[in-house]
């Protein structure tokens, strides 16, 4: 969150990053590049929040109706040195939403309660005993900007998530498919599962438990929601 400037009365509250849509630009492009500007960050748009908000600012000399979207991104590339002057992370449990300008408390609300978000998660770890090394794989599902089926992959060296890839599909099948086929290609290829969570009604976790039993391998309990 940053500092707002400008508005009388408002002016030092706490804001979410952002601004004006430039000419021929679209929503995604623009919450880039006003990212880009204000904390030195680069972030992948993932998806709009189900909520406008409207402020109505007056002016000296004038008035200004605004329409506010948010947006849920990635972090692609973060900062060396954390975030500018008059800008600053939080906890959720942290912000004073009375410091706030209107509208933050209703788009933090709603991703913070968004129930779909990293609802499946398993976790995966390769250990190699000759290198005295090891890799991790990990798969979760979210929502993405285009799809309500996302897939995101993480991995690299333990400790340093080196890659991330995105995954959309047209239903819950294909997604189910793609969670399962993954988890046999990482049992079949030496890792071992570290962690699996999700809905107690998601039959696809005892399936990957079953294949992990099969090939002998130790499987921590599923964390059920």
């Amino acid at each position: 969150m940053r500092r707002a400037p400008g508005v009388q009365g408002l002016d030092g509250k706490w804001e979410l990053p952002g601004g004006k849509i430039e000419f021929g630009e679209t929503p995604e492009q623009a919450i880039v590049r006003e990212i880009r500007e204000e904390l030195g960050i680069t972030v992948a748009p993932r998806r709009m929040l189900p909520y406008l908000h409207t402020n109505l600012w007056e002016y000296e000399h004038a008035f200004q109706h605004v329409v506010l979207a948010c947006y849920e991104c990635d972090l692609q590339e973060d900062l060396l040195f954390g975030p500018p002057q008059g800008a600053r992370w939080f906890r959720l449990g942290d912000i004073d939403f009375d410091l706030t300008l209107p509208g933050t408390r209703e788009f933090v609300s709603l991703a913070a309660d968004h129930t779909d978000f990293d609802e499946v998660c398993i976790q995966f770890e390769y250990v190699d005993p000759s290198k005295n090394t090891s890799k991790q794989f990990t798969v979760a599902t979210q929502p993405t900007l285009y799809s309500h089926y996302g897939l995101v992959k993480y991995w690299g060296r333990t400790g340093q998530w080196s890659r991330m890839k995105v995954e959309e599909y047209g239903s819950p099948t294909e997604l189910d498919e793609r969670i399962l086929e993954t988890a046999k290609r990482r049992l079949a290829h030496g890792y071992h599962i570290r962690a699996l969570q999700g809905p107690r009604h998601y039959k696809i976790l005892m399936r990957i438990v079953e294949l992990a039993k099969q090939r002998n391998e130790y499987c921590p309990a599923p964390t059920l929601s």
